[in-house]
């Protein structure tokens, strides 16, 4: 059985910041790995305007692994109050979520099309944690699947019961009235939580005898996050919406924990393309829609610092070696390799109590 360990132990610094021990293990002894970088070097604008939302310097912000079993996460990481402005401030802006979620047909059916392959339901209940706009769920539906789902944004909740013609659960999934489904995806979600073992537990806990539960995780063994080490670079996937961090060694050990069958792991992701080297140094950057806020100190941070051409080419080209390097460890749908920057995973229940 998992237990979060990180909410009860947790101690605040202000009312955005709070020191916490690990939610594996539940130890306080962890090395740091680095900071989170100033507001004007994080590289996507929607992060900076989020990051400028709060007050405090994100260098405070540090990523940690824990030297008993390994997990990493942030620490001090956001309170509750810190992550609610996170996202009121960036799900604010005009296009947000069509941003977040675009490109994901494609991505959805592959989810199915594997999650599928390891039932043996002719019409299986799906829940999505964590659903979003309903894009996962409409897909399945239209495949005549059963479908619920839960959503922390009320926005987004009422966007997706519009786009569905059904009740989507607004709040926590914990909170719903209990029910028992063949399958349960928590796609883009572990990661964000404050206390992720007593989700994925609490996840697990509603599956069927033979129900599979699909999640996607950052994987700290990637190919690019070891490259970035090697330079002296932070990891790219070190942002600050992001909690934890696991690896496919951490992932076993959860399964084990769950008494559930890991019975797919990989990094592969089927729309992903190498970079044009000549693209970047001909593309502008994109501006982003600022209207939402009449805060001035965030408005201040959406756009980048200015830089030279020199500096820009520099940049460039090191994007350039980190994009490639993250396409090339993409690996092959027929395998099994975890070398990317995400992990993505599907666990089975016996079909008989263990």
């Amino acid at each position: 059985m998992l237990k979060s360990h990180s909410l009860p132990n947790s101690t605040a610094i202000s009312d955005l910041l709070e020191h916490v021990v690990c939610d594996y293990c539940g130890h306080d002894d962890a090395v740091s790995l680095g900071h989170l970088p100033p507001k004007q070097n994080i590289t996507v604008p929607m992060h900076r305007m989020g990051v400028a939302a709060l007050d405090f310097d994100t260098q405070e912000i540090s990523f940690v692994k824990c030297r008993q079993c390994g997990l990493i996460y942030m620490n001090p990481r956001m309170t509750d109050q810190a992550i609610q402005r996170f996202y009121d401030t960036v799900y604010a802006i005009p296009g947000a979520s069509t941003q977040f979620e675009s490109h994901q047909q494609e991505r959805a059916n592959y989810i199915l099309d594997t999650t599928d392959a390891f039932l043996n339901v002719s019409k299986p209940m799906l829940l999505d944690i964590g659903c979003g706009g309903g894009q996962l769920l409409k897909i399945a539906q239209q495949r005549g699947w059963e479908v619920a789902g839960s959503e922390l944004s009320s926005v987004a909740a009422e966007s997706a019961s519009q786009a569905l013609g059904i009740p989507i659960f607004h709040g926590d999934f914990r909170d719903m009235t209990p029910a028992e489904y063949d399958v349960i995806t928590m796609k883009s979600v572990v990661e964000h939580l404050c206390e992720p073992m007593n989700y994925l537990q609490a996840a697990v806990d509603l599956l069927k005898p033979g129900g599979v539960i699909f999640f996607n995780v950052p994987n700290y063994n990637s190919w690019e996050r070891r490259f970035a080490q090697s330079t002296k670079q932070l990891w790219r996937g070190f942002i600050i919406e992001h909690l934890y961090y696991f690896t496919p060694s951490l992932i076993r050990q959860f399964a084990n924990a769950l008494e559930v069958d890991v019975v797919r792991m990989n990094s592969w992701v089927n729309n992903l393309t190498y970079p044009n080297p000549l693209a970047p140094l001909f593309t502008r950057s994109k501006t982003v829609n600022i209207t939402a806020s009449s805060d001035q100190n965030i408005q201040s941070h959406i756009q980048p610092e200015p830089v030279t051409l020199p500096q820009r080419m520099l940049r460039y080209s090191n994007q350039l070696i980190l994009d490639t390097i993250a396409t090339a460890s993409n690996g092959r749908e027929s395998d099994n390799k975890c070398n990317g920057n995400a992990l993505f995973v599907w666990l089975q229940k016996p079909h008989q109590p263990l």
